[in-house]
């Protein structure tokens, strides 16, 4: 293999390896509060929050820009609200990461 192949290899596997990395945006986002939990709704799907404090202050129905990242379970130790016979559909768990 002659070096100029071994570099083109070498920076495609580079491109791939942070191309497939989520980043992280800034989104507009809905606060949404029910007895089954806070979500923050995009595009019309909703995700639920993990880490109730970076929301807390923000009453439902608020439009807030945040940065979230999904994840594939909730371990908050804080997130223990009571559970009511409501089914309320979303896209999963997530964390907020930032809130501007």
């Amino acid at each position: 293999m002659t070096k100029t192949n071994l570099i083109l290899c070498f920076l495609l596997i580079l491109t791939t390896i942070f191309s497939s990395c989520k980043k992280e945006t800034n989104q507009t986002v809905t606060v949404i509060r029910d007895c089954t939990g806070t979500y923050l709704r995009l595009n019309g799907k909703d995700y639920h929050v993990c880490n109730l404090e970076k929301v807390a202050s923000f009453p439902a129905g608020t439009t807030i820009t945040a940065t979230f990242k999904k994840l594939t379970e909730c371990n908050d130790s804080g997130n223990t609200a009571a559970v009511c016979y409501m089914l309320h559909e979303n896209e999963g768990w997530i964390e907020v990461t930032k809130i501007k």
